[in-house]
């Protein structure tokens, strides 16, 4: 039987929603420190009574009724502005906490995505989920697509106007050429109107994997609320009758933000360097003679396709936050032996955006981009022998290359491969 985790609890409805899991989940915060939504949005809605006092939430986590309780909305979250700030509104004027903490990675629903909702549902007839019309399956929709907009767009004025010229212009042709509806808005419009609500709930977003990351390790106590019931779930419940979201225990730590897989051995494998072969920015990237000798001594080139990989310098923050996600019990570093025989090695160790650091990976585009990784050298190793039994038999270099990469990502490293044998592998 797996060990427990009194201090993380998850409380999820086990029929179709509506199980009564507001007053449960009030319950439990009585006694957390933190309260998470991680998935949906307000097409859920819970309802506490306190006394002659009762509160209807959509969106805000359960918990109000708390001071002390952290109510966070994480990534896996869809969330509307506008229904947040009335929600906001409504529990200052209740008196109640609005100790709130909003994922930066969260996605936004726009005004379009609610007519959307209205047109699918008449388009899809006898086939219609019974969706609330609230925005919620166009919204992932969106997601899916990769031109949704995030929190941490809506934040950067510039970003959020270049990213939004794509969103509106599909979501209009959509509206306009397949459902054949006056697309009843303008760009000005919506630019104007969620800069606005941006500002407004600026104070509230947060870096909830670091938030987390960090209660955890001080034995915080989590609760994850979960919206709708597990039989709605779009992968396991009765599809199309479902909602646009994983309702089941398994979405908390992708939609809270926090790997929570301690009962679990999870086992994280990562090169001795870098390599990607999308388009987007890549802080650690190498270019020239030194970039080609690590390419062609790994042989990074792509299985199906044949194209050339990119390559860069092993970026520990990257690394670290992995481990957040995910809770490694171990990682396995592999391909030491493709440093071998280079002066010096470089460990990105933290970044730096505007010449300031920064905490973390950035959620914003703008700001990845702006990246300065702060490097580490250490000096490089010869050849390695083709059989190593232990790190004592390791060139010293390297054995100070794989204790800092424990020491930054704070994950102990478990095995090492040094060649493309099978048995060119040693534990420590």
């Amino acid at each position: 039987m797996q060990k427990i985790k009194s201090n993380i609890v998850v409380v999820i409805g086990a029929q179709w929603g509506d199980e009564g899991k507001g007053k449960v989940t009030d319950y439990f915060a009585a006694r957390a420190d933190y309260i998470v939504r991680f998935q949906g949005g307000n097409n859920a809605g819970h309802t506490i009574i306190l006394g002659d006092k009762t509160v209807k939430l959509h969106l805000i986590p359960s918990g109000v009724l708390h001071n002390k309780c952290k109510l966070v909305i994480g990534s896996g979250v869809v969330v509307d502005p506008r229904v947040l700030i009335k929600e906001l509104a409504m529990l200052k004027k209740e008196g109640l906490s609005t100790n709130l903490l909003i994922s930066d990675r969260a996605h936004l629903i726009m005004p379009y995505h609610v007519d959307i909702d209205y047109h699918l549902t008449n388009f899809q007839n006898e086939l219609a989920a019974g969706s609330t019309r609230s925005g919620i399956a166009p919204v992932y929709a969106d997601k899916l697509y990769r031109h949704g907009l995030r929190i941490a767009d809506l934040l950067n004025k510039e970003l959020f106007e270049r990213r939004l010229k794509k969103s509106f212009a599909f979501n209009k042709l959509l509206v306009e050429n397949v459902f054949n509806e006056k697309f009843g808005h303008t760009f000005e419009n919506i630019l104007e109107e969620f800069l606005g609500y941006g500002e407004m709930i600026r104070p509230y977003v947060s870096n909830i994997t670091e938030e987390l990351s960090t209660a955890l390790k001080n034995d915080k106590r989590l609760m994850f609320e979960g919206a709708q019931g597990a039989c709605l779930d779009v992968d396991h419940g009765l599809y199309p009758y479902t909602t646009s979201s994983n309702t089941v225990a398994g979405q908390v730590e992708a939609g809270g933000g926090i790997g929570l897989n301690g009962a679990k051995k999870i086992v994280g494998i990562a090169k001795a360097y870098l390599t990607y072969v999308g388009r987007g920015p890549f802080p650690t990237e190498i270019s020239g003679e030194l970039e080609d000798k690590i390419r062609d001594a790994g042989q990074e080139y792509g299985t199906t396709t044949g194209r050339a990989r990119r390559v860069g310098w092993i970026d520990l923050v990257q690394l670290k936050y992995a481990n957040q996600l995910n809770n490694f019990s171990e990682i396995i570093l592999t391909k030491v032996d493709v440093l071998s025989g280079l002066e010096s090695i470089q460990l990105c160790i933290g970044y730096q955006i505007n010449n300031k650091p920064f905490v973390g990976v950035p959620s914003d585009i703008e700001n990845f981009r702006n990246i300065q990784p702060v490097y580490e050298t250490l000096p490089g190793w010869g050849p390695l022998p083709d059989v190593i039994k232990s790190l004592d038999q390791c060139p010293k270099e390297l054995t100070h290359f794989i204790k800092k990469i424990e020491e930054v990502t704070g994950v102990k490293i478990s095995l090492v491969s040094h060649g493309p044998d099978r048995n060119q592998t040693f534990k420590i």
